[in-house]
């Protein structure tokens, strides 16, 4: 079931918050006209980073004239903070609908406004007039389970980059007994904590049928395994969300990217990069599991290798493949199929080129 995201109305005004640990700047611009006054004569304020801060912002509205229904409030991701602050927000006054905005796309806006000083409030107001050009979507919060699994998948990552970590130093550090023993310690503690850590992504998925379900559809796709279908299921959240197939692609940052200009520059297309790491690390293992088997994957790859494609792009191009047929399998809810077994004499042939 795709997530009924309301459509963004015209807002009067739009509120651009800048929120740290214990306080949020706000700044107002009023919707088709905050970018006749000059940024630095817009209204702002500071409150506290809680929920009588939030109370006293839609004070401040009203005492300015605005009322807070009509109002819209967008902010930059700063994890839980800004994630906290929405839900404060949506709570006190729902029409607020707040939206939470990728640092990529406003910190890009904000340095196109050539600003000379950087401050809380004076980027709470380019924040405000960000919602006015930009008038952006409201955030839609996960359910509970899918952030316990996300907070799980980015917490397994990092005891394994601290585990790679000792790894090394263990490597780079051989003349000290001591530090040899510490080091293998670490590493077995560090392994026992990766494993308990899997063994509770386990639970969440079976805890919760949907996304017990979603995963074993995933899995169905040969190369996926438990530990991939859970990340990209943690990191970008139910597929069947995206209207078309190319978009969880762009969110991954696994959408082409053509670097031309002139007559002049004629750069090499490859993949943007502009999404999710742990999704592309995570696809490509499954990717590269895939294409040693006999199977439509090994097919595809063998095949844009054929046509000239480096080991590299023929590889992300089944981590595409990969990542678009989870969203349809989902939207479908019928396990995957490999064509081949639709399709005797590619069995056939895959069978005798093996």
């Amino acid at each position: 079931m795709r997530d009924e995201q309301k459509p963004v109305s015209e807002a009067v005004v739009w509120v651009g918050v800048d929120v740290s640990k214990s306080t949020f700047d706000a700044a107002l611009a009023e919707g088709g006209q905050g970018g006749c006054q000059p940024l630095g004569k817009l209204p702002a304020r500071c409150f506290s980073r809680s929920p009588e801060g939030v109370a006293e912002l839609l004070a401040w509205l009203r005492a300015s004239g605005v009322a807070p229904e009509s109002a819209r409030v967008v902010m930059e991701a700063t994890g839980r903070y800004s994630v906290e602050m929405a839900a404060w927000m949506a709570q006190a006054c729902p029409p607020l609908s707040p939206a939470i905005e990728s640092p990529r796309q406003t910190t890009a806006f904000i340095k196109s406004l050539g600003l000379r000083n950087k401050t809380d409030r004076m980027d709470a107001r380019a924040l405000a007039l960000y919602g006015v050009e930009r008038r952006p979507r409201a955030y839609q919060p996960p359910p509970v389970s899918e952030g316990e699994l996300r907070e799980l998948v980015r917490y397994r990552d990092f005891l394994v980059q601290q585990k790679v970590a000792a790894g090394n130093r263990a490597e780079e550090m051989r003349d000290s007994k001591f530090i040899q023993r510490e080091m293998r310690r670490q590493i077995r503690q560090l392994e026992r904590d990766i494993e308990k850590t899997e063994k509770e992504m386990a639970r969440v998925k079976q805890a919760t049928p949907e996304l017990e379900n979603d995963i074993a559809l995933m899995t169905s796709i040969y190369g996926v395994a438990f530990l991939t279908a859970a990340t990209i299921r943690a990191e970008l959240g139910d597929l069947r969300r995206f209207e078309k197939a190319r978009q969880p692609t762009a969110f991954a940052g696994l959408n082409p990217s053509l670097r031309q200009s002139g007559s002049s520059v004629r750069g090499r297309t490859h993949i943007s990069k502009a999404g999710n790491p742990r999704v592309r690390r995570a696809l490509y293992l499954s990717a590269m599991v895939a294409v040693r088997g006999d199977n439509d994957f090994r097919h595809d790859y063998e095949r844009l290798r054929a046509q000239g494609l480096s080991k590299m792009a023929a590889l992300c191009a089944i981590m595409r493949k990969i990542l678009v047929l989870m969203r349809a399998l989902l939207i479908s809810g019928k396990p995957y199929v490999p064509l081949w077994k639709n399709r005797p004499q590619l069995q056939e042939k895959m069978f005798l080129e093996a």
